[in-house]
This record gives C-alpha cells, sequence and structure tokens, in this order.
C-alpha cells in the first residue's frame, strides 16, 4: 500500500463528535460494500489488473447508484460501494437507516474509505455525503463550527497524495431545503427560494472573500436589508448559516489543497441564470478553484462527470468531439429556468471540463446531436424530422453519435415518440432528456464517452462491459423516455392520486410500499400509453449494438426488466433490475468506402463520355453518387459508403478467453481457428475444461453425438434396435438418431464400436449422408473430386462416392502436399474440427 493508512485513522480519531445534528455509533469494522461487474484491464491500483473504483455517492438515488455503476463498468472498471444503509437519504415518515437518522453515515463511510485505501488508488467521493450525510442533509445543518469537518477534509486531503481522488460536492440551493424532509413544506421552499432570488452586491476582485460574501448574504444590491416575514424568520437565519457552513467547507478544502493534486466537480443546486445569492458564492469558487474543476449547472451529473474524468485520466486519450445543433436557440437560450447559461455554453463548459476537445466533423471521434428549443413553435416537427434524419444517417455511417434533448418540454415528447419507431437507438452511444439542461449534457456525455474511451483503448470489447453499457442506455430510454416522455410517470401519479396517497412521499408502511411498487411494475408493463415499456424492447431487441470503433457491433437478445421502484418513495425518478443477454456473433460493417464494378451495357445511341449513377434510398429520396464508365471492360465503378445493409459476421469470443480456452490448442498451431470455430458453434467441445486434445483420434461416439447435436438433438420416432455395446451411455441418443436415419451403421456383430477411431473414408461418407439427411444437394462441387488423387483405388468401393462428393465440394482436402486421400488414415479431432468448420461454411 502506497499510503499508510494508520496515520489517516490517527488524524480521523482526533475526532470526538461529528457535526451538530448528525448522531453517530461508535466506530466499528464495517463489511465491504457491494462490489459489481470484473475487468482485465491493466490499470495503476493497488491491485495490478483489476482497476477499482471505490465511489462514496451523494445519496441513494439512482442517478447516483446504478447510473455511475454502469458507466464505470462499461468502462471497465469494477465499482466497489458502501452498504447502501451508510448512504442513504429517509425523508418523513419513511423507515431510519441503522443509525437512527435519516442521513448517511459520515463516520463509518470514513472508516471505509480508509480500508478502500488498501488495495484502489480511484476515489470518487461527495463531500455532500461525507460530511453531511448526503445531500438532502447538508441544506439543513446550520452549525457555526466545522473543527470536525476540517479534520474529515485534512484526511482526504493526505488520501489524495497518493491516490486519484475526485470530489464531487454542490453549492447551496436557492431553496435550503427539501419538501417533505424535517418538516419542511412547498410554501416554506417557495419562500425560501423567493428570499434567495433577490439580487445581490456582486463583489469583485479582492472584495470577493468568504466573509464578504457571508455578510451579504442578507443585503440586495442596493445594500439594503432584504426583509423576511416573521412566519419564515426562523427558517430564513438557518437557511442562510447553512450557505455559510457549506461556502466554508468547500473553501477549506480548496486552500488546504496546496499540492492541488484533487479535481472537483461543483453542482449548483437548483440554480437560477440572474443575480441570486449563489452568484458571488459561484464566482468565488471559480476563481479559488482555477482549473482544478468546473462548476455545473445541476448535481445530479457530478457523479458520472467525476468519473468520466477519472476515465480519461486512467485511458490517457484526448477525445475530439464535434456538436450539432437543431432548433436554432443553442447561443440564446438556456432550456430551462435551472440552468446558467445557453445550451451552448453548457455544452462547451462540459466538453471543456473533463479535456474534450471542439473540432470540425471531419476531425471528430465523435458527435454530439442536440435538440434546443424552437426558435418557433410551429416549426417542431421540422426540427424532430432533420434531427432524426441527420442521427439516422450517423447510425448508417457507423458515426459515434450522443443525442440530447434539452428542452423536452418544448417538444412533449413527440421526438422520443418518433426516435423510438423510426431509429436504431441500440446504435446511439447515448442518450438524455433530463429535466434541466445541465444534467442532461452530462449524463450523455459520462455513459457515451467512458464507452468511447474504453473501446478506444482495446481491440475486443468484454461481454461484461457490454453488458453494462446496454444497461445505462437501456436505462437512459426506459426512465427518460417511457417513464418521463412517454406517459409512465403520469400514469403512476394517477395511480396514487386516486388512492389519496402523495406522489412526493407515497410511503405508509413496508407492505404498502411492497404494493406500490408491484403495482408501479404493472402499471408500466401492461398499460397502454406513448412510449411503453414494450416499444423500448422491442426496438432494442435483435438490434446492433457498438462493440468496437472499426465497424464491429454485437446484437441484444433478450432483455427483461423487473423489480421497479421509485427511490425515496417518489414520483421523480425511477429505478429497476435489467438483465440482457448477448448474441454470440459480432457483425462487422463497412467503415471505409467500398469500391464497387458493376457491368453496364448503353441501350442504343446512349453516349457514354459522361456517366450519373443515382441511389434511392429507402424514403424516396435520390442521391447522386460520382461514378466513371470503362467502355473496354463495359462497367461502372464507384465507390460509397452506403451500403449500410451489409455487414459480415464473426464469432464473439474475448481474445483472453480464445487465447487461453484449451492449453493444447496454441494460437500458432493450423488448426487454433478451426477449434474455435466449432468450439463456439457448439459442434465440439473440449475433452476437458483445458483441454482438446486435436491430436487424439476422433470417435464414432465422438462423431454421431457432434452431428447429433448439429441436427438440433432430434426426437427419435421409431424405435431402433440398439447395438449391445452403447448400453445408456452419453452417446446412446445421438447413435439411436444415427441408426434410425442411415447416417452411420452398425458392425455385422451388433456392435456399433463407439470408441473405434473413424477413417478419413468413414468421416467423409457419413458426412455425405448426413447432408442427405438435411435435404442439402449433394452434386458434385468444383473443387477436385476423389479421382484426382493417385490412392483414390483405395477408397473402400461402398465408401467412394460419398468421399469423391466431399472431395469435390472442398470439405476434405488431400494428405501429403495434396496429392493422397489416405483414406484408411484415422482422422484426428483437430482435422475432424476443420471438415466440420468447411461443411458448415460450404
Amino acid at each position: 500500500m502506497k499510503r499508510k493508512a494508520i496515520s489517516l485513522m490517527l488524524c480521523i480519531t482526533m475526532v470526538a463528535a461529528m457535526m451538530p445534528c448528525v448522531a453517530f455509533s461508535a466506530w466499528a469494522d464495517t463489511e465491504e460494500g457491494t462490489v459489481t461487474g470484473e475487468t482485465a484491464i491493466t490499470g495503476t491500483d493497488k491491485k495490478a489488473g483489476e482497476p477499482i473504483l471505490a465511489y462514496i455517492p451523494l445519496d441513494n438515488r439512482t442517478v447516483n447508484v446504478d447510473r455511475v455503476i454502469y458507466e464505470a463498468e462499461s468502462a471497465g472498471f469494477t465499482v466497489k460501494m458502501p452498504e447502501e444503509d451508510l448512504y442513504a437519504t429517509r425523508l418523513d415518515g419513511q423507515p431510519l437507516n441503522s443509525n437512527g437518522t435519516q442521513y448517511g453515515d459520515s463516520r463509518k463511510l470514513m472508516e471505509w474509505v480508509l480500508e478502500m485505501d488498501k488495495s484502489t488508488d480511484y476515489f470518487v467521493i461527495s463531500l455532500d455525503q461525507l460530511l453531511s450525510g448526503g445531500l438532502v442533509n447538508s441544506r439543513t445543518i446550520s452549525s457555526s463550527t466545522y473543527y470536525d469537518e476540517y479534520k474529515m477534509i485534512d484526511a482526504i486531503i493526505e488520501l489524495s497524495q497518493n491516490n486519484h481522488v475526485y470530489v464531487i460536492d454542490t453549492v447551496t440551493r436557492l431553496a435550503s431545503c427539501t419538501v417533505g424532509y424535517q418538516d419542511a413544506t412547498l410554501d416554506t421552499y417557495n419562500y425560501l427560494r423567493q428570499y434567495n432570488l433577490n439580487a445581490r452586491t456582486i463583489l469583485k476582485e479582492n472584495g470577493l472573500t468568504v466573509k464578504n460574501i457571508v455578510m451579504g448574504y442578507a443585503r440586495d444590491d442596493k445594500s439594503r436589508k432584504i426583509s423576511a416575514d416573521s412566519k419564515y424568520s426562523k427558517e430564513v437565519r438557518n437557511s442562510l448559516r447553512t450557505r455559510e457552513r457549506k461556502l466554508n467547507l468547500i473553501n477549506y478544502m480548496l486552500t488546504m489543497d496546496y499540492a492541488k493534486k484533487m479535481k472537483y466537480f461543483i453542482g449548483v443546486d437548483d440554480s437560477n441564470p440572474q443575480n441570486t445569492i449563489q452568484t458571488n458564492e459561484i464566482n468565488y469558487i471559480k476563481k479559488k478553484m482555477g482549473d482544478r474543476g468546473l462548476i455545473y449547472s445541476g448535481a445530479d451529473e457530478l457523479g458520472m462527470m467525476a468519473v468520466l474524468s477519472l476515465m480519461i485520466d486512467h485511458y490517457g486519450y484526448d477525445v475530439n468531439a464535434a456538436t450539432v445543433y437543431f432548433g436554432d436557440t443553442e447561443s440564446s437560450g438556456s432550456g430551462s429556468v435551472y440552468d446558467l447559461e445557453t445550451v451552448r455554453e453548457n455544452v462547451d463548459k462540459h466538453l471543456e471540463s473533463i479535456g474534450v476537445n471542439l473540432v470540425d466533423k471531419d476531425q471528430a471521434d465523435m458527435e454530439i446531436v442536440v435538440l434546443t428549443a424552437p426558435s418557433e413553435s410551429i416549426l417542431n416537427s421540422k426540427y424532430i424530422s432533420r434531427m432524426i434524419d441527420y442521427i439516422n444517417n450517423n447510425i448508417s455511417r457507423g458515426i459515434p453519435t450522443i443525442v440530447i434533448n434539452s428542452s423536452p418540454s418544448a417538444y412533449s415528447g413527440n421526438l422520443e415518440y418518433r426516435m423510438i419507431r423510426e431509429c436504431e437507438m441500440s446504435m446511439l452511444l447515448a442518450y438524455s432528456s433530463w429535466g434541466t439542461v445541465g444534467n442532461s449534457v452530462g449524463l450523455a456525455l459520462c455513459n457515451g464517452i467512458s464507452r468511447y474511451l474504453y473501446l478506444h483503448s482495446r481491440d475486443n470489447s468484454s461481454d461484461k462491459a457490454d453488458v453494462a453499457f446496454l444497461k445505462g442506455l437501456i436505462f437512459s430510454y426506459e426512465k427518460d423516455v417511457s417513464y418521463l416522455r412517454g406517459g409512465g410517470k403520469t400514469l403512476f401519479n394517477n395511480y396514487l392520486s386516486a388512492k389519496g396517497w402523495s406522489t412526493s412521499n407515497f410511503y405508509k408502511d413496508e407492505k404498502q410500499a411492497k404494493t406500490v411498487n408491484a403495482e408501479l411494475e404493472t402499471i408500466l408493463k401492461t398499460s397502454e400509453y406513448n412510449v411503453t415499456v414494450n416499444d423500448i424492447i422491442d426496438n432494442l431487441t435483435d438490434c446492433r449494438y457498438f462493440k468496437g470503433l472499426s465497424g464491429q457491433c454485437g446484437i441484444i437478445g433478450a432483455i427483461e426488466l423487473s423489480n421497479y421502484s421509485a427511490p425515496f418513495y417518489r414520483t421523480f425518478e425511477i429505478r429497476f433490475d435489467i438483465n440482457v443477454e448477448l448474441s454470440d456473433i459480432t457483425i462487422n460493417g463497412f467503415k471505409d468506402d467500398l469500391a464497387i464494378t458493376m457491368p453496364y451495357t448503353p441501350v442504343n445511341g446512349e453516349l457514354t463520355y459522361s456517366m450519373t449513377l443515382y441511389y434511392l434510398d429507402e424514403s424516396g429520396k435520390l442521391h447522386k453518387i460520382p461514378c466513371t464508365y470503362d467502355k473496354a471492360t463495359g462497367t461502372i465503378q464507384f465507390a460509397t459508403g452506403n451500403l449500410s445493409g451489409f455487414f459480415t459476421s464473426a464469432l464473439n469470443i474475448e481474445s483472453e478467453k480464445a487465447y487461453s480456452l484449451f492449453e493444447d490448442v496454441s494460437i500458432s498451431s493450423w488448426y487454433f481457428d478451426d477449434v474455435l470455430y466449432v468450439y463456439e458453434k457448439g459442434l465440439m467441445s473440449g475433452t476437458t475444461n483445458n483441454t482438446f486434445e486435436p491430436k487424439a483420434f476422433m470417435t464414432r461416439a465422438m462423431l454421431a453425438h457432434t452431428l447429433y447435436k448439429m441436427a438440433g438433438s432430434p426426437e427419435i420416432e421409431d424405435e431402433t434396435e440398439m447395438p449391445k455395446d452403447v448400453g445408456s451411455r452419453w452417446y446412446k441418443a445421438a447413435v439411436e438418431w444415427a441408426l434410425a436415419n442411415e447416417i452411420v451403421s452398425g458392425y455385422k456383430n451388433g456392435n456399433f464400436g463407439p470408441e473405434d477411431p473413424v477413417t478419413r473414408e468413414q468421416l467423409a461418407n457419413v458426412l455425405w449422408r448426413y447432408a442427405k439427411y438435411k435435404g442439402r444437394a449433394v452434386g458434385k462441387g468444383e473443387s477436385p473430386g476423389a479421382y484426382h488423387y493417385a490412392d483414390v483405388f483405395a477408397v473402400s468401393p461402398d465408401l467412394r462416392e460419398g468421399f469423391d462428393w466431399a472431395c469435390s465440394t472442398g470439405i476434405i482436402t488431400g494428405t501429403e502436399n495434396g496429392t493422397l486421400l489416405k483414406p484408411q488414415k484415422y482422422a484426428t479431432r483437430a482435422e475432424v474440427a476443420a471438415v466440420l468448420k468447411r461443411f458448415t461454411l460450404n
């Protein structure tokens, strides 16, 4: 371990008690939290070969937990987290955590961090969680002494000296309370938000200090005291103290981080673009932080942004991205009242904060396609159509694309309704239409760029990383599209309202909550609404997804969504388990233009000194393609990248697994590809878990069993008298099927000889019979037949026709430099693997 954890422990044990309003139990050993995923990427962490991310989230909402895990695992990392009870937030009336509170257990979380220091170098830590018990509770603590918090910060700074530490924190929201938490009401929220929306004097240069900011909290931009309704005087006073505490904590961390080892991701919780109480706080943090981080318009993407920055640092690649906008308001509108800048500024700042380069499209690794509010509402449909056409064109050309709807309310779910019916949405790197632009941008960039970095770093994507990527994509479609934009949330709200339960906290007891969650799943899976769960699944199942950056795509198999629930027992967002199966093939598109030659005979009198070729797409549009006409050969020659419906297929087996699959099949052996093919196709298996025995002879039982599996293990309709030496062994059904269909025959003495080796002439004859059983044409092929070989008459006369067919079709080739058949030579398992591959591909 690079860092002596004992020094951190000594520092922390100096703390006699934690912050006011926070109660803690005695320190105790805690079990290590949830571990999800695996990876084989070699990183710099303390356990070589297993990059591990130790993560303390803002709270237990899905956006801060599940989506961060999907993002990190899709980029090849393992995520370790403490138990949920240590970082969960509970609204009023809900079951408390084991520490007896509604908020996280800072002391035990710090213990967990120290323990994780033994096994990893990578940390993403929420200050709100570690110092205040979570985002919601950070809005309520109004203590004026911070000694204990400062000690915690000292420990994190020490941790950063030899670890990669990424810190997430928030600027206190305008209304520093949460409806339904510690008795706060909607009226309280609205009053505090309005009070803090009042403009303050903007401090500049040397006047921009923590002391001056705090002194100006209660005065407007004319230095006049802001009057407060006596009904809310206590709430206003505590709100300002809460702000002061939060500002002092981040100021202390930025000041004490002398070495500037950490990166900071600060979100403005519930922001507003005008001059408010937050303005001086934001300006001060920006000045103090410098190039160590960035202020974001929102808090929900912070965990994912920190993980993305970690991935960029880990993989060491500067991503180049191009942005494309539809709506014509990217430079004039912010997208929502909760965002500080225009959409373009928001996107640019996010990219800048993580070191992504904005470039022209012809130099870009990926494109970020953004729909903004329409310049005129009458143009809604036109912008949607143009954007969908653009997305589909990118998909057809294999361009990695991230899609963001920055103004979903302006389009009323129409973009999503059409995308799910007109786009191959599985081929996007990411999608988001969160409520605020800042969060939408952050979430989409994090999913898409993390995945891109992972694919850029290696030749083959692992199944586990693929599944995590698809889970993140499926989650965004099900939550952002089906639930929020498609109508699912409306139905859920209607159900709760009809029962008389609040949509912001429907919890009554465990039985009721279980019933509500079950009903949520039923509603979303069986009701008819604009974009249903089944619409999402139908769009993605059996479709492609990005598996490589050179045209490789995997195929999505079955998708199952289950165990629906609502975090915080409110309808703002949902969570659910996702099970994704992958197909066993990878298809490869054509990334570069194809050179195509096709015959063309001019009609009588047609001159060909100039020729133009046109292509008619599925929508009926004509496209001009440059071409030339070669009179000598009578052909038109052109190059195109628009053959998006053509792919090549390759087996989907990870290289590391392939190379180590069988210890007796080396990559340099002539039969390596053949053995890999028959194994992956399920035609032949190993003789043990790690051996294939390629030089062992193929037995009659093995061959019968192999062909039986190739035939689909069919039922045997007629009873067949079984040879005496078959018994009830593992090959009984296969032998019975082969005998019943005259694919093989027994010996005259009544035996089958299951352990007898198969000769080359027997192998050829059995395959000939199997081909006829399957209804395949068994005429002569274009390769040299058996009579081309010098020892053809050494083939048994009754097996000669089958051997001739096998040779002429190229399924069996000659030995001894291709000159002899060697019909009585025993066939090895490696030779049979090669023959079966040729047979299936013939």
